[in-house]
Parts: C-alpha cells; sequence; structure tokens
C-alpha cells in the first residue's frame, strides 16, 4: 500500500494525495470521478491501441483511497462506464468487478448517475447499489456529476470537466497534469475532480476559455479564484498558484 496524506482543501475536505480522490471527513466518504471503465474498447475501434485492460490502473487510486483513509463510502461521481449505450460485455465484467473488489475491502459503492451512465442502472440494480440523480447531498456537499446545472445550495463537488494544467518548460516542452481545483464561481464554493482514467484528460483549464469548457456550472464563468492542486498519480498532489496567476503558463515558467 502506497502511504497517503490528506491536503485540507476546504473545511470538511481533502485531497487522499498521492490519488484522485477526496475525503469528506465528517462522512467518512471518499469520492472519486470519471472511471470511464470500457474506453479501451472504443478507442480501439478507432484504430488507437492501448493496452488491454486498463482496469488494474483505474482501480488503484479505488483502492488505495479505501486503504489509506478507512472510509466506509465510496461514491463514484458519474461515468463510471465509457460507452453511452448498452454495457458492453467488457463494461458489464468490470462494473460487476469493481463493486465486489470495493465491497470485499469492507466498503460500501454508491454511483450518482454521469452522462456516460445510460442503462447502467440495471448493473447496480442487480448488484444492490444505490444510485442517486442528479446529485447527492451530504451535510453541507452537494455531489454531482457535473454535465448538468443543480441549483442546490452548497459546496458543490464535480466531475465530467476531467481538468488538467499545461505548463511548459524553459526547453518548450509541454508537461500536461491532471488537476484538482477548488475555490468560488459565480458567488458558490465548488471543487472539481480529475479523472480517475488514464486516458482522459479533458480540458486544460489554463489554456481553455472558459466558453469551452463542458460543464454548465464552470462554461463562461470566471474562474480565476478557483485553484488548480496539481496531481501525479502515486506521486504527489501540488498546490499550484490561482488560474488567475496561472494564465499564459502554458507558456512557460
Amino acid at each position: 500500500m502506497e502511504e497517503v496524506r490528506t491536503v485540507k482543501v476546504a473545511r470538511g475536505l481533502s485531497i487522499v494525495a498521492p490519488w484522485h480522490s477526496i475525503l469528506l471527513e465528517g462522512e467518512g466518504v471518499c469520492v472519486l470521478a470519471d472511471l470511464h471503465l470500457g474506453i479501451e474498447k472504443e478507442l480501439e475501434s478507432r484504430g488507437i491501441q492501448v493496452p488491454a485492460n486498463l482496469y488494474p490502473m483505474i482501480f488503484r487510486p479505488v483502492e488505495e483511497s479505501i486503504k489509506g483513509t478507512g472510509c466506509e463510502r465510496v461514491i463514484l461521481l458519474g461515468d463510471v462506464k465509457h460507452e453511452f449505450g448498452r454495457p458492453s460485455e467488457e463494461e458489464w465484467f468490470f462494473v460487476k468487478k469493481l463493486i465486489r473488489e470495493i465491497r470485499g475491502m469492507g466498503c460500501e459503492p454508491e454511483v450518482v448517475r454521469g452522462n456516460h451512465d445510460n442503462y447502467i442502472i440495471s448493473i447496480l440494480k442487480l448488484m444492490d447499489v444505490k444510485l442517486h440523480q442528479p446529485y447527492l447531498r451530504l451535510g453541507r456537499f452537494v455531489l454531482t456529476h457535473g454535465h448538468l446545472k443543480v441549483e442546490e445550495k452548497g459546496h458543490l463537488i464535480i466531475g465530467h470537466e476531467h481538468p488538467s494544467v499545461s505548463i511548459r518548460d524553459e526547453l518548450g516542452v509541454r508537461h500536461r497534469f491532471k488537476a484538482f481545483l477548488s475555490g468560488r464561481v459565480g458567488g458558490r464554493r465548488i471543487t472539481v475532480l480529475p479523472s480517475v482514467s488514464p486516458l482522459a484528460y479533458g480540458s486544460c483549464v489554463n489554456e481553455l476559455p472558459s466558453e469551452e469548457l463542458l460543464s454548465p456550472m464552470l462554461k463562461g464563468m470566471d474562474l480565476g479564484e478557483l485553484v488548480p492542486y496539481v496531481l501525479e498519480p502515486g506521486v504527489d498532489v501540488r498546490r499550484f498558484p490561482k488560474l488567475s496567476d496561472l494564465s499564459g503558463a502554458g507558456d512557460g515558467i
């Protein structure tokens, strides 16, 4: 087991470093987003060759987060599987495997439905797993995938955007890292989780204008007060300057 440490982000909320999850401290809950189980099949259909089985890389952050925190529940914050339509054989197999392995660690999984989770209810019903849609409230926190606008008051926790940060070094080489984002947007507190899938890097938030982002809770908004916590999975999490100070860092630091 890798040693984990918690990085305080807000009252009652910490990143489980060096992994893709957060811990809701008063709830005994770990939250991870955007596993995209089965994404390999779609990429292969487009002629993109990837490792035949990404599941061990996807499960490891889940496993290490549970072991490192002793949490009692794991909330999967949408896009557990990748295919929009009916689950493929691979998705069916790996979603069931994920649920069994989480339970085998003495932890209970729950799912907040994402836009890729069409038809997942059939698997979750079979496995007796709670499905929440469009959001789940835990105390002061409102957990939702992020593809729909949610007006519920509270500290909003979303996935969907797959945020990353891009930095160019003195040689002009561009380095891109997954990142957590946390701060205030439009007068409300928000935390955005990176994707667990090693193939989903998503939106480069210090390069893209916010009008080009995916989530309706971020799109077109002033994101300058958001602080990125840059993630190198299994290695470290580092707090970066807020986005208003980081813009242009993609052109060198």
